[in-house]
C-alpha cells in the first residue's frame, strides 16, 4: 500500500523557549484540506491515565455517583439513557476538539441520547435542554480551577490529580480506566518521509524507547513493593522536574493511574492496529470525520476498510525488529531527533526518563523535545517538519490524518 505525501504546509504559530518550541494548534486542521505530510503510528505509548472531574456540588445535587454511571459486575462503568438528567446542561471542560478525552467525553454524552456543543453565553442549560456543552480550552488543572463556567471536565495526568486533590470545589467522578478498560491512549508517531529516509536512527531511537518503557515499568512495580525504591523515586522526581506546579503526592497518585507499553509482547502493534480500526469506525458514527475512508481510496466503508486504514497507518515493521534483533548502541551521537510532546503530560513520560538515564544516547541518540500544547499541535509538528517524531493521542492522530488526507491506498 503506498502513502501519498502532501507537500502543502500546516498554518501554525511557533513560540520558542528554551531549548523547544511551543506549537499552537491551528483549529482549520480540522478541514478537509491537505495539511502537510504523512505519519505514520510505530508504537504505542500508554492505555488509560485521564480522568472525568466535576463540582461537588453539583454531583451532591444531582444524586451522586449513581446517578451518572452505573459501576457493571465487571467493575466497568456504564453510561446510557437513564443517566442523561444528571448530565443535561453541564458545562464540561475539555483539552482540545480533536483529543482523545474530548471523543471519550463526546462518546459518553452521545451514549445518552444527548448533544455535545460548544458553550457559549447564550446556551440554554436548563432541564430538558438535549445537551451537554464544552470549553475546549480546558488544558489544566490551573486553568479548570480559574474557570468559573464549567462544571467538570476530563483531562489527562496529572492534571486530573490535581484537580482532585485541590481544594477547589471539584471532586472525582471517574477515571477513564473505568470508563473505557484498556483504550489506546497516546501513541509514537513518526513523519512518513523521515521514517522511509532513516530506517537505522529510527530503530535505534525505538531501542532507546523499549528501554525506557521497561524502566519505568519495572520502577512502577518496584514502588508498589517499596515506596521508597531508588528507581521508583528517580520516576517520581523526573515526573516533578517534567510538569510545573504538580507535588510528589499528586505526582504518585498519578502515576497509579497510567499502564506504559509500547506494543505487544512479539514486538507487533496487532492490537493497536485493532483499536485503531474501532476507533476509526467510532470517530465516523460521532461525525469527527470529514472525509470518508472509500474517499481515500479504500474499497469500502465499515468494519473492512477501517482495518485496511489501520493497518496502513499503523507501520510495526520497525519496532517488531527492534524487539526481535539486538539493535548495536553506540560510544558516540550519530543522529539528533526532534520530539514533540505534549507540555504538562506524565502519559508520555518514558521519553523523559530516556533522555535523562541516557537511554537514547547509549543507541546513540541525541533527542530534542519541541513541547506542544497539545495531540493537535503534535501533528501539526510532524506534518510541517518541526519534528521528526511525536507523541500524541490516537485520536488526533487519526482525525487529522483523515481530515487532511494525508494517507490514501
Amino acid at each position: 500500500m503506498n502513502k501519498t505525501t502532501i507537500s502543502t504546509i500546516a498554518i501554525i504559530a511557533v513560540l520558542l523557549i528554551g531549548q523547544g518550541a511551543i506549537i499552537a494548534y491551528d483549529s482549520s486542521l480540522e478541514g478537509n484540506e491537505d495539511t502537510g505530510t504523512a505519519y505514520s503510528l510505530l508504537a504505542r505509548v500508554n492505555t488509560e491515565g485521564s480522568g472525568v472531574y466535576i463540582n461537588s456540588d453539583v454531583l451532591y445535587e444531582r444524586g451522586g455517583t449513581s446517578a451518572f454511571y452505573t459501576v457493571e459486575s465487571d467493575g466497568s462503568y456504564s453510561v446510557n439513557t437513564a443517566n442523561a438528567a444528571a448530565w443535561e446542561g453541564l458545562v464540561m471542560g475539555t483539552p482540545g476538539p480533536t483529543s482523545i478525552q474530548h471523543i471519550q467525553m463526546q462518546s459518553l454524552v452521545q451514549s445518552m441520547g444527548l448533544t455535545f456543543s460548544i458553550y457559549a453565553a447564550n446556551s440554554n442549560t436548563s432541564a430538558g435542554c438535549g445537551c451537554v456543552y464544552y470549553d475546549s480550552s480546558v488544558t489544566s488543572a490551573s486553568i479548570a480551577e480559574a474557570n468559573t463556567q464549567i462544571q467538570g471536565g476530563i483531562v489527562w495526568e496529572p492534571q486530573y490529580s490535581k484537580i482532585v486533590n485541590d481544594d477547589n470545589g471539584f471532586t472525582g467522578l471517574a477515571l477513564t480506566n473505568d470508563l473505557f478498560p484498556n483504550h489506546t491512549c497516546c501513541v509514537l508517531a513518526g513523519a512518513s518521509d523521515y521514517v522511509n529516509s532513516n530506517a537505522d536512527t529510527v530503530e535505534q531511537f525505538l531501542a532507546g524507547y523499549v528501554k525506557s518503557v521497561e524502566w519505568v515499568q519495572a520502577a512502577l512495580a518496584a514502588g508498589q513493593v517499596d515506596p521508597q525504591n531508588a528507581d521508583y523515586q528517580k520516576l517520581v522526581s523526573i515526573c516533578v522536574e517534567r510538569v510545573a506546579g504538580i507535588d510528589e503526592a499528586t505526582i504518585k497518585d498519578a502515576l497509579n493511574n497510567i499502564t506504559y507499553t509500547y506494543g505487544d509482547a512479539d514486538g507487533t502493534l496487532t492490537s493497536l492496529k485493532n483499536d485503531i480500526a474501532e476507533l476509526t469506525e467510532n470517530l465516523s458514527m460521532l461525525g469527527s470525520l470529514k472525509n470518508s475512508l472509500s474517499s481515500l481510496g479504500f474499497s469500502s466503508e465499515g468494519e473492512i476498510a477501517a482495518a485496511q486504514f489501520a493497518d496502513t497507518f499503523v507501520d510495526d515493521s520497525y519496532l517488531n525488529y527492534v524487539v526481535n534483533h539486538e539493535i548495536p548502541t553506540s560510544a558516540v551521537t550519530t543522529a539528533t531527533v526532534y520530539v514533540a510532546v505534549i507540555a504538562g503530560d506524565i502519559h508520555q513520560i518514558a521519553l523523559h526518563v530516556g533522555v535523562a538515564l541516557g537511554f537514547f544516547e547509549d543507541y546513540g541518540i541525541n533527542v530534542h523535545l519541541v513541547s506542544c500544547t497539545n495531540g493537535a499541535g503534535v501533528a501539526v509538528a510532524l506534518q510541517n517538519g518541526e519534528a521528526q517524531l511525536g507523541l500524541l493521542g490516537a485520536p488526533p492522530a487519526t482525525i487529522t490524518t483523515i481530515n487532511s488526507k494525508l494517507i490514501t491506498q
